[in-house]
């Protein structure tokens, strides 16, 4: 489906009487996106130089300049503010009940599981998204919009009944994102549960296994499952469709992201920490006179341990680098405990630690520090637990609950 250019634009004037909406496929380089049309960059100054249909859409473009001064501008919608003219779109803009509830904190205490819709959080980015997919501490999800116009042929539209957004939305498998377990917030919807009944079928979210199917579907670049509603093909010259889809999916880039503040999950090649140790050539002594640390840290790190945060400032001067390089050379944390201090029903108890000195992620990977060297300790005896494998579960609780109790912080006694 392309835009109704008819809509935006009159055809009375005959603005866009002489360009072709159809963009050639024969240049090099991407075309240039609306909004960069009047402020190109060097790059797209390049570029228009080489295409002659995007100095056509520059220059019908031009014609819709207004002349304003942006300061004369402001001063006149200030004024129009000021005589009550923003009455009628704050009514547009005012957000319902169902909408303001989902901006609210929340405790989840639900674990993530295929089919739920869940709100996502991190710093200053909130997002919905459907899971499709739950590999450890790493979730592959759908992202969610109200704007269905930005659902492609692989992409599902929901009716308002299907969640408590009471709005029709779109889920779109098409621009899929893999998050860390830890950015999950809220859930919005629990996921469905089959039903032979087709009406209360269309009326609710897919359950899990219609969700894989429909995933599998895009990645396969098939037709997904019958009896649901999909969205149109993005032809090449739906410039606005494009670039709603690029601005839906540029929030989850952003949330992808954050697995980067993971210890011992950096970018790039690192040198691990034993290696820089061996290369030094020194003895154990010899490395704890120099560093000034007791001969029991080089032996932890000789057997595949971690060191802290005021350890590696002492090793800067010894491998002649820096803390974070150090503290980034650690060997990687175990997948399981990463798994269970992501989880979002910890999110509450780590805010109430982090305070306002602090933040949720410096309390997260601080557990984890603290509690990883009790792996060849066992604690309870969970069922979950089988041999040879660390209850990281009730370790994780039990370091919360003794956190919480000295903050004085009553949510202590619910966990």
């Amino acid at each position: 489906m392309t835009s109704d250019w008819s809509n935006r634009y009159d055809p009375a004037r005959q603005v866009f009487a002489e360009v072709d909406l159809n963009p050639p496929v024969a240049v090099a380089g991407a075309h240039l996106l609306d909004t960069d049309l009047l402020a190109p960059s060097p790059a797209d100054t390049k570029h228009l130089a080489e295409c002659g249909w995007c100095q056509q859409r520059q220059q019908a473009a031009g014609h819709h300049d207004d002349g304003l001064d942006e300061d004369a501008f402001l001063q006149a919608a200030h004024q129009r503010a000021v005589n009550g003219g923003t009455a009628t779109l704050a009514l547009l803009t005012t957000l319902s009940p169902e909408l303001r509830a989902l901006t609210a904190a929340s405790d989840a205490r639900e674990d993530v599981t295929v089919g739920q819709l869940w709100r996502l959080r991190w710093r200053d980015v909130t997002e919905l998204a459907v899971v499709v997919n739950v590999d450890r501490w790493w979730v592959t999800v759908a992202p969610v919009t109200t704007d269905v116009n930005a659902a492609d042929e692989f992409d599902l539209i929901l009716p308002a009944t299907a969640s408590v957004l009471s709005t029709d939305f779109a889920v779109c498998f098409s621009l899929e994102s893999t998050v860390p377990l830890f950015v999950f917030d809220r859930q919005v919807s629990p996921a469905s549960r089959p039903t032979l009944d087709a009406e209360r079928a269309a009326a609710q979210l897919p359950p899990p296994e219609v969700i894989k199917d429909v995933w599998r579907a895009w990645r396969r670049g098939v037709a997904g499952p019958a009896d649901l509603t999909y969205g149109l093909a993005v032809d090449d010259a739906d410039l606005d469709r494009r670039e709603l889809r690029n601005a839906v999916a540029a929030g989850f880039t952003h949330l992808s992201s954050a697995s980067s503040c993971v210890p011992g999950d950096p970018l790039g090649d690192v040198v691990p920490l034993l290696q820089q140790i061996k290369s030094l050539g020194l003895l154990p002594a010899e490395l704890a006179a120099r560093s000034g640390l007791d001969m029991s840290v080089f032996l932890r790190i000789k057997k595949g341990g971690r060191v802290t945060r005021d350890e590696a400032a002492r090793l800067t001067s010894l491998l002649d680098t820096d803390i974070s390089t150090i503290l980034d050379a650690n060997p990687p944390f175990d997948d399981a405990l990463i798994t269970e201090v992501s989880r979002p029903s910890h999110r509450p108890a780590l805010r109430a630690l982090a305070g306002t000195f602090s933040s949720e992620d410096d309390q997260r990977w601080k557990m984890a520090e603290t509690i990883a060297p009790q792996a060849a300790r066992t604690v309870g005896t969970a069922p979950t637990a089988g041999a040879g494998t660390t209850d990281w579960a009730t370790k994780v609780s039990v370091y919360l609950q003794q956190q919480l109790t000295a903050l004085g912080d009553p949510s202590a006694d619910q966990r």
